[in-house]
């Protein structure tokens, strides 16, 4: 049996060609523009990136990010296959729970210091968020 390609299916299946092809010439470009480096002044330079700050719980373990700016938008994400709280052990300073595969987040601290953290179903998990002005 010989199939005939009618003139919509045949125009629906250059679009979609046309898209694919539009996308990947697009992408590049997207990541390019994004990592455009000006003249930093050397204050700009020390300051953690405040678009990245995650902390990604993976094998009962924490990695933190080196420090984050105070007020930041701290994103926590569980690679884990079970759930785990990100909780200051001085109580009130910041304190969630994420489930498993999911993302959760919290404000860091306002004040610059030292705020070590556990996980309230596995204490032996502990780390520090280091909170800079």
């Amino acid at each position: 049996m010989t199939r005939i390609q009618t003139p919509a299916r045949s125009t629906g299946r250059r679009l979609v060609l046309a898209l694919l092809v539009l996308l990947t010439l697009l992408l590049p470009a997207c990541s390019a523009a994004g990592d455009q480096s000006g003249a930093t002044g050397p204050d700009e330079a020390d300051r953690p990136d405040e678009g990245d700050v995650t902390i990604v719980i993976s094998e009962f373990s924490y990695q933190v990010p080196e420090s984050v700016p105070a007020g930041a938008s701290v994103t926590v994400r569980n690679e884990d296959e079970v759930g785990h709280t990100v909780t200051s052990d001085e109580s009130g300073i910041f304190d969630v729970a994420v489930g498993p595969g999911e993302e959760t987040s919290f404000t860091a601290p306002e004040e610059p210091d030292e705020y070590p953290f556990h996980c309230i179903p596995h204490p032996q998990m502990t780390a520090t968020l280091v909170v800079q002005s």
